[in-house]
């Protein structure tokens, strides 16, 4: 079962003293003095081996042992991907006891229940997986649309994939946000099955293959058939990373422990540590009007409508009016008010950029982007 519409928590990192857990003496490696010598018995290094990750596993978890503070400090990085035939369903309180689990049978650590929920959480990757209903609209239509929509900013990279075996969009960088929480949080819209197919190839023959046959699930609880008409490009992630404490809370949360973020109530306001860097990356479909076709008055009357819209939150074409009796105050003047409205009401319907660039007719194109506004994926 896919849940739609629903936020979850794909993958996190905790770190604790290592004191709090139990190193496996006898692990190959992890922990352990290495030594090389070349081919006389003389020694070229040694030194012990901090981290750890199994290459060969089809699932593993990140092992890294720091001194931040001169305290031997352990970091444990793992995923959705421990849940196994879990993994849409994402971490929560329910399958987080599967993640113990897989951590203490690993054979690296021991680690208590209790050090586990006590520990420190940073990285938390948050997701949400979307269908697109829109008939003959894929993923790539949403990266064009998002790539339109795309603020520029010299602070800011933007990276797109068009690829069929990689398409999506993303903003920022994962591992550079430093405090700047507000403008460059990264986020990310993707194709996950096509990702899950063609990156994680023995993931997905050895757990996935069955569950993404089965059927979906949106927030409402409602369900649909899936093997009826789903496609891989259709199945949208959007996805987010919350860094630390201080992160959470400029969006009014308290987490620090591992046992605070499973107390997360992951519901619909919580939806707003996505919609704030979306903001913040992307501008609303009604302002990437063709404008190469306007005259300097037109473009001047349609910013004009658009800051009073905003500025009084309401549509664009709702302004037309209060500049119609700006303009034209005298209502007995009906010929002339007329044909101002007529002509605001032109200019904010001509021709956007995305419907000249993208092959839809223009009913199609219009359900899609109101799709894609009502599920939040795009600034309205």
């Amino acid at each position: 079962m896919i849940p739609l519409g629903k936020p979850k928590i794909d993958s996190l990192r905790i770190h604790l003293p290592l004191s709090e857990v139990i190193v496996n003496q006898n692990h190959s490696s992890f922990m352990r003095s290495i030594t090389k010598s070349n081919d006389d018995g003389e020694v070229l290094n040694e030194h012990v081996e901090t981290t750890y990750f199994d290459e060969t596993a089809i699932v593993s978890c990140s092992y890294a042992v720091k001194r931040p503070f001169g305290v031997d400090t352990l970091y444990i990085g793992f995923s959705a991907k421990s849940l196994k035939k879990n993994y849409f369903r994402g971490i929560d309180k329910h399958t987080i006891k599967q993640c113990f689990q897989f951590i203490n049978n690993e054979g690296l650590i021991t680690i208590t229940k209790e050090a586990f929920l006590n520990a420190l959480v940073v990285d938390v990757d948050f997701c949400i997986d979307y269908h697109l209903d829109t008939k003959d609209t894929k993923i790539i239509d949403v990266v064009k649309v998002c790539k339109d929509l795309t603020i520029p900013s010299k602070n800011i990279n933007v990276y797109t994939k068009r690829e069929d075996i990689n398409c999506g969009i993303w903003w920022g960088n994962r591992s550079k946000v430093g405090k700047a929480f507000y403008s460059k949080q990264f986020l990310k819209y993707y194709a996950k099955a096509v990702e899950l197919k063609n990156r994680s190839t023995a993931f997905y023959e050895a757990y996935l293959k069955d569950e993404l046959n089965t059927e979906l699930v949106d927030l409402e609880g409602n369900r649909y058939p899936q093997n009826k008409f789903f496609d891989d490009d259709r199945l949208l992630r959007v996805e987010t990373t919350i860094k630390n404490n201080q992160h959470f809370k400029t969006y009014g949360y308290k987490v620090k422990t591992l046992n605070d973020l499973m107390k997360l109530e992951l519901d619909r306001a919580f939806l707003q540590v996505f919609n704030r860097p979306m903001s913040k990356y992307m501008t609303g479909y009604r302002e990437i009007n063709q404008i190469e076709g306007m005259t300097k008055a037109q473009k001047f009357k349609y910013y004009a409508m658009l800051k009073h819209a905003k500025l009084n939150n309401m549509s664009i074409e709702d302004s037309v009016p209060y500049y119609v009796n700006k303009l034209h105050p005298d209502i007995k003047k009906h010929q002339a008010r007329g044909n101002l409205k007529a002509d605001l009401l032109r200019i904010i319907n001509m021709n956007e950029v995305a419907v000249k660039t993208i092959a839809h007719n223009r009913k199609i194109w219009r359900e899609f982007i109101d799709e894609i506004e009502a599920k939040k994926l795009i600034p309205k």
